[in-house]
């Protein structure tokens, strides 16, 4: 499991409740989203739980950073380990 932890930063004329919303929205293929957090008018996190870190790259890569409005996405990401 990986955990990613995303600062996202909008456009200064982007709604950060409309973004956060729009981000709830997505339907992720293999990733769920564990929280979303507006921080500030241009600014807001999240946390996105993915089996491994390609799909953690895809959701971002293909899911988050095309949303109108984000124009930086920092990624840091823990790798939790897997029970047996």
């Amino acid at each position: 499991m990986v955990k990613v932890y995303l600062l996202i930063e909008l456009l200064r004329a982007a709604n950060a409740g409309d973004v956060s919303t729009k981000i709830r929205s997505i339907e992720f293929d293999t990733c769920k989203l564990a929280n979303v957090v507006v921080l500030a008018d241009d600014k807001l996190v999240a946390q996105l739980d993915c089996p491994s870190g390609r799909d953690a790259n895809a959701a971002v890569l293909t899911k988050i950073t095309p949303i109108e409005g984000v124009v930086q996405t920092n990624v840091m990401g823990a790798v939790t380990p897997v029970e047996r």
